[in-house]
């Protein structure tokens, strides 16, 4: 061949226009530069051990230890400290974002300083210094690229289980209190910068604990650089530009919140309740034996297991929620197959906030796996609990009362998991329905909102489904 053929004057310029494409399309950001460090502070400690057992269960292998949707767990968890609680440190707040697939810290230095002026006024409930702030960040994307818009529902009913779970669990330790509420559009924009398209959920507040006890073992690092740890990409980007503003920054400052009180979020209204609710000594075993069915049986739970999973939604837990009124907030429908059942709740529940029902259309169970997008575990189930909100209480008072009603079913909702636990009744979340029909189940008029559907029953024996760890993941998620 001749020399000719390689003369660099023959060959092609290359397209710069298809060049910059393939790299916009194929590149991946670096990885972060990390460096090991010692853990400092005492409110970290703490931090980890509650994030420990009220997310991801000890040892690993135990799954995680609230429900998810798809076992997505669309959030993330950082963790505020103040790191002067030794004589040789410096007072100042360090800020630490909880990798809870790999189990490590990261210290996210930027942030810090802003994010400790703005949540200095967070104090406990009796005015005294917290340890720590576990504030949860929700992630929609996560939810959204496999459900679509319904996903950012999902979403928030997903974080209200991690984020009850995490204040029944800190309780057991000492004082905590969860805020829903506060400068949420502030802290978004604090740590925007490393953890993009998230929004602030609650911050649960945590105290000094009247036993240490061991926090697990997880690695601690600081970032070498200013990258973001946790990895973007545009589909999320093109996902959070979709979402409104007035639905995930309604923001307040601390003082013009509600103010902290002690109660049930979804109380029952009855007095004495069917059970003192979720003893906070108990919490973590509860917390354990809370699983998933499967499969049920199609047997029907004993009135008094029913009874007693219903007290759980009398626990009292302190935070930022408007107090409840008796005509006013989220209540809860019990939807039986069984009459004879169904007649002992309504009793032990007349003068209740919990409806009693047994819908005629009930009978055609291919009606009733429909009104569940599909849900075959629906055709055997002994009932369901349908927690509900007439649509002028969730709209009329803007995105505050919007985000109180979507917790409090949400924080209902993990309370009957826990509930049903202790009480020998197998129950699974559902999130997918058909609203309209279950308005028409539940005997609700067409001005009322279905915020969460569970379905309750026997246990068909080997088929608890445990939760997952998770295994949805992409590129630097």
């Amino acid at each position: 061949m001749s020399s000719a053929a390689f003369n660099s004057d023959t060959c092609a310029v290359p397209d710069e226009r298809l060049l910059a494409a393939w790299l916009d399309m194929t590149e991946l950001p670096p990885v972060p530069r990390l460096e090991v460090e010692e853990p400092r502070s005492q409110g970290l400690r703490q931090a980890v051990r509650v994030v420990t057992d009220a997310l991801l269960g000890r040892p690993a292998q135990e799954g995680r230890q609230v429900p998810s949707a798809g076992a997505i767990y669309p959030y993330d968890v950082l963790v505020l400290v103040d790191e002067g609680d030794r004589p040789r440190d410096s007072p100042g707040p360090a800020l630490f974002w909880m990798d809870l697939l790999r189990r490590t810290c990261v210290r996210l230095g930027g942030p810090a300083t802003r994010l400790g002026r703005l949540l200095r006024p967070a104090r406990l409930p009796d005015g005294g210094e917290p340890v720590a702030h576990v504030i949860l960040l929700a992630r929609p994307w996560l939810s959204m690229r496999k459900y679509g818009s319904r996903g950012y529902l999902y979403t928030q009913l997903d974080t209200g289980h991690a984020a009850t779970n995490l204040l029944g669990t800190a309780l057991q330790d000492g004082p905590a209190v969860l805020r829903l509420h506060g400068p949420r559009a502030e802290i978004r924009a604090a740590v925007a910068p490393w953890l993009p398209h998230r929004e602030v959920h609650s911050i649960v507040t945590i105290g000094r604990p009247h036993t240490s006890g061991e926090s697990g073992d997880w690695a601690t690092f600081r970032m070498a650089g200013d990258d973001d740890p946790a990895g973007t990409g545009q589909l999320e980007g093109v996902c959070w530009s979709g979402l409104s503003e007035a639905v995930y920054d309604s923001s307040q400052p601390f003082a013009a919140s509600a103010r902290l009180h002690t109660a049930a979020p979804v109380a029952t209204g009855l007095r004495p309740s069917p059970s003192d609710g979720i003893p906070l000594t108990q919490w973590r075993e509860a917390s354990r034996r809370r699983q998933s069915c499967k499969r049920f049986s199609g047997d029907t739970p004993e009135p008094h297991g029913l009874l007693s999973m219903l007290g759980a939604l009398d626990t009292p837990l302190p935070a930022d929620l408007a107090e409840a009124t008796p005509d006013r907030g989220v209540r809860a429908t019990l939807l039986l197959h069984d009459g004879t059942t169904a007649k002992a709740c309504s009793e032990a529940l007349r003068g209740s906030r919990i409806g009693v029902t047994v819908p005629d259309r009930f009978r055609d169970l291919d009606l009733l796996v429909r009104s569940c997008m599909g849900q075959a575990n629906a055709r055997v189930a002994a009932g369901f609990v349908l927690f509900h909100i007439p649509r002028d209480e969730l709209f009329s008072g803007g995105p505050c009362d919007l985000r109180d009603a979507v917790f409090r079913a949400s924080c209902g909702a993990h309370l009957l998991c826990l509930g049903a636990g202790r009480n020998s009744v197998a129950i699974t979340t559902i999130g997918g329905y058909d609203p309209d029909l279950w308005r028409e189940f539940a005997g609700l008029s067409v001005g009322d909102e279905p915020l969460y559907l569970l379905a309750l029953g026997v246990d068909q024996a080997g088929s608890i489904k445990h939760d997952r760890a998770q295994v949805a993941y992409a590129h630097g998620e």
